[in-house]
């Protein structure tokens, strides 16, 4: 049985843009660096690479007009979504201006700013140029190094090739490369206090979570063991540490606009419960909600797996389904489970993939196929196709054709089902009505019924060894 609980799950506040007013005549206070203290991070985690990242800070906030500078965020977030407000002080204290700044510290941009400028480059053999440069990029890539003796070209011109080189040194970090990305605050505080707890929100991409499944089919093919998976990624460029998360699973609606660069994740990290449900799930909006029950850090560039749910001895059924229209000779493998409460699962599946294997008589586990699901809710019914079975085969040929008027047309199909197998197995099988919208099978050698406004479905028994053929003939009305 799946362990679940269900507890009441605070709902963020929606993100809102900063307002930019008009900046008083005096001169600000030099800037400072926020403070981390008394740090806490919520992280509300969406499907489709996006997150609302919600954080408590205490900083220290000179009285009067100046600038802060708050770093540790994410290199990908949406600067307009930004919300600033003062716990301590909320009406004595507002943010003025907002600049983003997030033009880090690269050889590239380096090698740009310096131009014209003196630096040193030492060469792999041991040999030390040092001169002014003039060139060490080409477009968004490093190029050989040239120097002049002299500045603006003058004197003697060396070039350093880009292979020789082992380290390259500048006078200074030039002003407007950042070593992380970086908020920018002008603030007016008027509390009399400096010593603030804040609250900031953003909205950020680089953030994002799927769903994974991994089920083991009994040696029957009658029920699975089945375990579910979190897998949260963190290409954001920054760490949160020990976050309180949420995940949200639904497809909600985004205007789509420009984000910021994102690096490849490079390691992943399992984590599993022993004991406890690690998720509470709750229905949010038309969403659903899954709150970790502990505080987890995500670091920079990390794959996360947290598991979600664990039911054993789910009843299921395998089906075998030929569909001819869409797939030639192929009949499709399909695994078939109802998500109810009487079957051990009764809760919210976020939409993943599926990996089903099963055991080999002599005890390995072997994989036999996997699919993707969309969002499923409780008491509704779940189909993986396998694959396609490797002894049974199927054909369908169109028999006839015959125009009754301008407005009623008939067509006469034959369907084979053969099984090489030493049992005998039952097939069902999909016959699409793609001539007209309105349409009825006037004659059949098998039993049939409408599976939709498209669909006839012929349940099939083949014996081992055997071939089961049916013949139908459908009107098309129009």
């Amino acid at each position: 049985m799946i362990h679940r609980r269900v507890s009441l799950i605070a709902i963020l506040a929606c993100a809102a843009a900063l307002a930019g007013l008009a900046l008083a005549a005096h001169e600000p206070a030099p800037a400072l660096a926020a403070k981390g203290d008394g740090r806490s991070v919520e992280l509300t985690i969406y499907n489709s690479d996006l997150a609302l990242v919600k954080e408590k800070r205490a900083m220290e906030i000179p009285e009067g007009l100046s600038t802060i500078m708050f770093r540790d965020i994410s290199a990908r977030i949406n600067p307009a979504t930004v919300s600033f407000a003062s716990l301590t002080a909320p009406q004595a204290v507002r943010v003025r201006e907002q600049n983003f700044e997030y033009d880090l510290v690269e050889d590239v941009k380096l090698m740009r700013k310096f131009v014209g400028e003196q630096i040193t480059v030492r060469t792999r053999s041991g040999e030390v140029f040092t001169g002014y440069l003039l060139t060490g990029a080409r477009g968004s890539s490093a190029s050989n190094i040239v120097l002049s003796s002299g500045p603006d070209g003058t004197g003697k011109v060396s070039t350093v090739y880009l292979a020789d080189i082992q380290s390259v040194q500048y006078p200074s970090l030039p002003e407007g490369l950042i070593t992380r990305p970086t908020l920018a605050w002008l603030t007016s505080n008027t509390s009399g206090a400096t010593a603030h707890d804040v609250l900031v929100t953003y909205l950020t991409g680089g953030l994002s979570w799927a769903a994974d499944y991994v089920a083991v089919i009994g040696p029957n093919d009658d029920v699975i063991d089945l375990r579910g998976w979190v897998t949260v990624t963190n290409e954001s460029g920054a760490v949160y540490k020990d976050a309180k998360l949420k995940l949200v699973a639904g497809d909600v609606h985004q205007v789509q606009d420009q984000m910021y660069g994102v690096v490849r994740a490079a390691g992943a990290k399992s984590v599993m419960l022993e004991d406890g449900a690690p998720f509470e799930e709750k229905a949010f909006y038309d969403y659903h909600l899954y709150t970790l029950q502990y505080p987890t850090t995500l670091k920079e560039n990390q794959v996360k797996q947290i598991e979600l749910l664990a039911a054993d001895e789910v009843p299921a059924k395998k089906l075998l389904v030929y569909d001819g229209a869409q797939f030639g000779t192929k009949v499709n493998s399909i695994l078939e489970f109802w998500n109810k409460k009487d079957g051990n699962l009764g809760m919210p599946l976020p939409k993943g993939v599926v990996r089903v294997s099963k055991m080999d008589t002599d005890g390995s586990l072997e994989f036999i196929g996997e699919d993707r699901i969309d969002h499923t809710p409780k008491d509704e019914k779940v189909r993986i196709t396998l694959g396609s079975a490797f002894d049974i085969v199927g054909a369908r040929t169109q028999v006839s054709t015959k125009r009754i008027s301008d407005r009623v047309r008939e067509e006469t199909w034959k369907v084979e089902v053969r099984n090489h197998k030493d049992e005998p197995v039952e097939v069902t099988v999909l016959e699409r009505m793609w001539g007209a919208v309105q349409w009825e099978i006037t004659t059949s050698s098998a039993t049939w019924s409408r599976l939709d406004s498209r669909t006839a479905e012929f349940p099939t028994k083949v014996a081992a060894g055997g071939t089961a053929t049916i013949t139908y003939t459908v009107r098309y009305s129009y």
